[in-house]
């Protein structure tokens, strides 16, 4: 594992076992978090946990459902041919409006989605359907299937994205940030753009 790789996975974990301690009161020692086969992260005896990272950014999501989070500082340089190849033709009309940052949410939405289900990218950018209008985002599924819950985040310099199978409504996030101390500073703060 290359050492920025190793680093940032071990920052997940040390994020996930505080957040877990802060959500559940138990000791953050005390948790096992076995790795699925597809790379999902979870809580053996606890809550669906969700991790993710982007830049200098880490994120995670404790809720008790299956939970997805994505994270993104930056969209990739093709945005036109990912978006004409994956998303739909809605919201590729969309994403031409403001490009770099409507293409974040998407994906952000999409993917948390995606790590929700356990698939990941594997499970198809263009299964989900997003149509954001905020405060509301209105979701769809391909599959004959309930959408999952969405919330869309924005703080300074990303966007994030939080999906919960099997929940009616809306997801009310409640948000903690933390600073790595030698850097001195936040994140800065999260704003909720819009849910389901």
């Amino acid at each position: 594992m290359a050492p920025r790789r190793r680093a940032e996975y071990l920052a997940g974990r040390a994020l996930l076992r505080h957040a877990l301690a802060a959500y559940t009161g138990r000791a953050a020692s005390s948790f096992r978090l076995p790795v699925s086969p597809s790379g999902k992260p979870g809580c053996d005896g606890g809550p669906g946990v969700s991790v993710s990272h982007s830049g200098d950014v880490l994120v995670c999501a404790i809720a008790e459902a299956a939970v997805g989070v994505d994270v993104e500082t930056a969209p990739p340089r093709d945005i036109d041919g990912i978006a004409e190849r994956y998303f739909t033709a809605a919201e590729a009309a969309w994403i031409a409006a403001e490009p770099a940052a409507r293409f974040c949410q998407l994906w952000v939405l999409k993917e948390a989605y995606l790590k929700a289900t356990g698939h990941g990218l594997a499970g198809g950018l263009d299964t989900l359907e997003c149509l954001i209008e905020p405060p509301r985002i209105t979701a769809r599924l391909a599959a004959a299937t309930a959408p999952p819950a969405l919330a869309l985040l924005r703080g300074p310099g990303f966007f994030a994205g939080i999906a919960m199978l099997g929940v009616p409504g809306a997801i009310e996030p409640v948000l903690h940030a933390f600073a790595a101390r030698e850097r001195g500073h936040a994140a800065g703060p999260l704003e909720l753009l819009a849910t389901t």
